[in-house]
This record gives C-alpha cells, sequence and structure tokens, in this order.
C-alpha cells in the first residue's frame, strides 16, 4: 500500500488556532490506519506541528496536532474553507 501525502515534514502550511490563521511549520507526519475486524477501515492522517513563529518557543517547542483535511498550503485556501467560497 502507497500513501501520498499533500504536505511534508518542513513543509509550511496555514490552520486554525485558537480561532485565528496560524502558518504553521510541520514537523512529522502519521499516518494511522484502523482496521477493526481485520477489515480494512478508515485512514486518517495526523499532521504534527512545530510552533517557530514565537521566538522564545525555539528551544522548547509548541507541539500541536492537526487533521490533514485542516491543514492549507496558503491564508487563501483556509478562508475559502471556512467561509466555502
Amino acid at each position: 500500500m502507497e500513501v501520498k501525502t499533500k504536505f511534508n515534514p518542513g513543509d509550511e502550511v496555514w490552520a486554525m488556532h485558537q480561532n485565528q490563521p496560524r502558518k504553521f511549520r510541520i514537523s512529522s507526519i502519521e499516518i494511522i490506519l484502523h482496521a477493526p475486524g481485520l477489515r480494512l477501515g478508515r485512514s486518517y492522517l495526523e499532521i504534527y506541528i512545530e510552533e517557530y513563529n514565537d521566538p522564545n518557543k525555539r528551544m522548547n517547542p509548541q507541539h500541536l496536532r492537526f487533521g490533514a483535511d485542516q491543514c492549507f498550503a496558503t491564508k487563501e485556501e483556509l478562508k475559502k474553507h471556512l467561509f466555502k467560497e
């Protein structure tokens, strides 16, 4: 099975955090497959984020988790998703 992701570690993405659009850098990507009853169920892609925006947190970055469907390449894509444009 081959799984392709829209983003890669090191990419910068936009997501909503604390009711504000924020730009983040992806630290890692985890793919979780659920196989209840040995049948391959739904897969879910989780993107782990390290927040680099705050210079005080560089030595101890904040780790956040977002679903792949919550991350966007540009702020405009995020706005379109939020306002269903």
